[in-house]
């Protein structure tokens, strides 16, 4: 058995939001815990455009959590209370805005590892390129055999039926393998030999600057996009790395370190570079209302092959992108299934404690249809191909790039 000991970057999520709530709930200073529960009860009823994603019903969630606000007395028994109800909605899309050092670190912005439930046993499906946690050996495949010294099936599950219990079995453990913001989740896990692995699951892939360049090929330019899609000096960035690339024949847009989301006013410039006239790059619902979201391309577009990169530490306003390059602008998409992070998120007040809880309250698809969440790769890299490699997506976009 061997020990092995990784860095944390802990990241909290900024993901794309349409406008808060203009009226704030009123904090009633008698019951704080409680006022702050019903509230995020009171928005999750209201504004939500998703079921829990065990299948359970908010309504389940509150009745649970309510004796222990009526009790929680100190700010972080109350802070713990509401946090219980955002784990219990089982959504990575939906977060508080604060933390302590207890608080769960985000899933996927502060996770090395993915797992899922898959025929009674805890499958380790990805672990983050670049990770020391898969530098010290863990890979996919591997089966999660305890998380903290426990089973994985002993971890608390959020409110579930049966149609959502395989979810909810996978969500517990992806949050419970993230930690928290003063602890590193332990594992231990065992391939198909057998043999068992102890590690400290820890995220400490770290990037340089907004994006890079390189040509990992002829005629091939490779730009990696640094989790920062939220950032208004992106675009800026993207455009003077094209004004090198637009020469290739082959462009690999990697966008497998955008965990934490963005805006559209960063990525629809970067489109635009890939789009010729206006396209659609994906379809909005909301009440009863749907759109088509548009880019338009710019006047010196680029006119080569594009192909979009991504994984499961592809969020939110990069899985619009994903999509949406491969609709508007022709993009292959190269990779794994990404983060499934459902909607854009709007914020809602959580009055006594002074925060906001973030909930996806418009509906995403692709143009022809499909729910974002759901969107699969047009080249799927398998799990043993990520196991026995570095970095498998990346060789797989190569192959692909310098086919003629």
């Amino acid at each position: 058995m061997k020990t092995f000991a990784v860095c944390l970057a802990a990241l909290l999520c900024a993901c794309a939001t349409a406008r808060p709530a203009a009226q704030p709930a009123q904090c009633s200073v008698e019951n704080a815990a409680l006022t702050d529960l019903t509230a995020a009860r009171d928005a999750v009823r209201l504004h939500m455009a998703y079921p829990l994603g065990g299948g359970g019903s908010v309504e389940d969630a509150f009745a649970t959590l309510r004796a222990d606000a009526e009790r929680a007395r100190t700010p972080g028994e109350h802070l713990h209370v509401i946090e219980t109800f955002v784990y219990d909605l089982a959504d990575h899309h939906i977060e508080l805005s604060t933390n302590n050092q207890q608080s769960p670190r985000l899933v996927p912005t502060g996770a090395s590892v993915w797992v899922e439930y898959r025929g009674g046993q805890y499958v380790v499906t990805q672990v983050r390129p670049g990770s020391a946690v898969r530098a010290a050996g863990l890979r996919e495949g591997m089966i999660v055999d305890s998380i903290d010294g426990r089973a994985p099936s002993a971890l608390p599950l959020p409110p579930v039926n049966d149609a959502g219990e395989a979810f909810a079995l996978g969500f517990a453990a992806r949050v419970a393998l993230a930690g928290t913001h003063a602890h590193d989740a332990v594992i231990v896990a065992h391939d198909a030999r057998g043999r068992i692995e102890t590690l400290v699951a820890l995220n400490d892939a770290q990037s340089d600057g907004l994006a890079s360049l390189s040509f990992p090929a002829p005629d091939v330019a490779l730009i990696r996009i640094n989790n920062s899609l939220g950032d208004s000096d992106l675009p800026a960035a993207f455009d003077a790395l094209m004004a090198r690339a637009r020469s290739a024949r082959v462009i690999l847009l990697d966008l497998r370190d955008t965990p934490s989301g963005g805006d559209t006013d960063v990525a629809e410039p970067i489109m635009s570079w890939f789009v010729h006239g206006a396209r659609g790059y994906q379809l909005d619902h909301r009440g009863d209302r749907t759109w088509i979201a548009n880019v338009r391309g710019r006047a010196d577009a680029f006119g080569g092959r594009l192909i979009v990169l991504a994984d499961h530490w592809t969020g939110s306003m990069g899985e619009g992108m994903t999509i949406g390059l491969r609709s508007a602008a022709g993009a292959t998409y190269v990779g794994t299934p990404m983060a499934g992070l459902r909607g854009a998120i709007e914020e809602f007040p959580v009055p006594c404690l002074g925060v906001r809880i973030r909930l996806p309250v418009e509906q995403l698809f692709t143009v022809e249809g499909q729910p974002r969440e759901l969107a699969t790769p047009d080249v799927l890299v398998s799990e043993e191909s990520l196991a026995t490699s570095d970095d498998a997506v990346l060789q797989a976009a190569l192959r692909l790039a310098v086919q003629r």
